[in-house]
């Protein structure tokens, strides 16, 4: 079984490739600054959502990566 901060890694990477696939290929936008900002808000997040556990970060984390997507496709 595998540790929570294994799991959280491997989503946040996923995630962030996932970004950039999305970025590049689909909507064909610079990703320029969505790294610098990108990471701290992970790490906000998982401060916020600590207690709740691992299912929670990765569900706030999952939403919060395509509500950006979906802003950054339309805008």
């Amino acid at each position: 079984k595998m540790k929570n901060e294994i799991k959280i890694g491997i989503v946040a990477a996923v995630l962030m490739m996932g970004l950039v696939i999305f970025f590049k290929n689909v909507i064909h936008k610079p990703l320029d600054v969505t790294p610098l900002y990108f990471i701290p808000m992970f790490l906000y997040i998982g401060h916020i959502t600590g207690k709740a556990g691992a299912k929670v970060w990765i569900g706030v984390t999952l939403f919060i990566t395509l509500a950006m997507a979906v802003l950054y496709a339309f805008f």
